[in-house]
């Protein structure tokens, strides 16, 4: 098991604080490590009480919306503190060495993607968060460049969106389906990267939109009870759905996704 305790035994629970006790942002109580498969490279994630701790993290960064998806926790838990200890690292590296930074990133964003598919996070589920990661790395670190990844990323999946939309009127339409094949060619090797994000953006941005056609009714139900209650109706978009302070999530045959 590539996730274990700082003692060497395996990883039997990831323990968080939940800090505030109504809020939705953890502190790691006990740190853990992890070790890649493919270089043998060992990373410590510090919890409390140790220099760089992870604290004040959302696990995963998924929307609440979109939880229906791929949910914030569960067995993504401990590659998400992994990946949140790493960016720390790269952010401060990027204050003397930016271009250091993006390499190692790169690669800490690689060695999230196999850490979730350590922790039997389904394939596509497991590609598309580490395009999205990496695709905020590339945004990040890489400049004026890394914006313009960014935006044909989202414009091939636009593209995408659209050829399944009017393919029901025009069949030719399926053509543009080719369109971020072809443009992801001159990126080299972030390729790849480019077509996870235009493609698999673009099939799942769909299905977020009939899921937020049902969402936004009810959170407006929710808002409206709140207002004549006297409530906060800006309370209704904050995340419910949250581990309890301190629980363990480390058994990834108990996860909830």
């Amino acid at each position: 098991m590539p996730f274990e305790r700082h003692d060497g035994a395996p990883l039997d629970a990831v323990r968080l604080a939940q800090r505030p006790a109504d809020g939705y942002r953890f502190d790691l109580v006990e740190g853990f490590a992890y070790v890649d498969p493919v270089t043998g490279a060992r990373y410590p994630v510090p919890g409390a009480g140790e220099a760089s701790a992870v604290v004040a993290t959302d696990l995963a960064s998924v929307p609440s919306a979109l939880w229906g998806f791929i949910a914030s926790y569960g067995r993504q838990s401990a590659p998400a503190l992994l990946h949140d200890h790493r960016s720390l690292v790269a952010d401060e590296l990027a204050r003397t060495d930016r271009r250091a930074a993006l390499v190692q990133r790169r690669e800490d964003d690689r060695v999230f993607r196999t850490a979730l598919r350590e922790q039997r996070v389904p394939l596509l589920r497991a590609w598309l968060m580490w395009g999205w990661v990496s695709a905020d790395r590339e945004r990040t670190f890489n400049g004026a460049l890394g914006g313009v990844f960014v935006v044909q990323a989202v414009l091939g999946a636009l593209a995408v969106i659209a050829a399944l939309v009017f393919v029901w009127w025009q069949p030719a339409w399926l053509l543009l389906l080719l369109a971020p094949a072809v443009g992801a060619l001159w990126w080299g090797r972030l390729a790849p990267l480019q077509l996870v994000l235009a493609y698999g953006s673009g099939l799942l941005g769909p299905l977020v939109g009939l899921q937020l056609v049902a969402l936004l009714p009810f959170r407006a139900i929710e808002a409206l009870v709140e207002l004549v209650t006297g409530g906060d109706p800006g309370g209704v978009v904050r995340p419910t759905a949250v581990p309890p302070a301190g629980g363990g999530l480390g058994d990834p045959a108990r996860g909830r996704d």
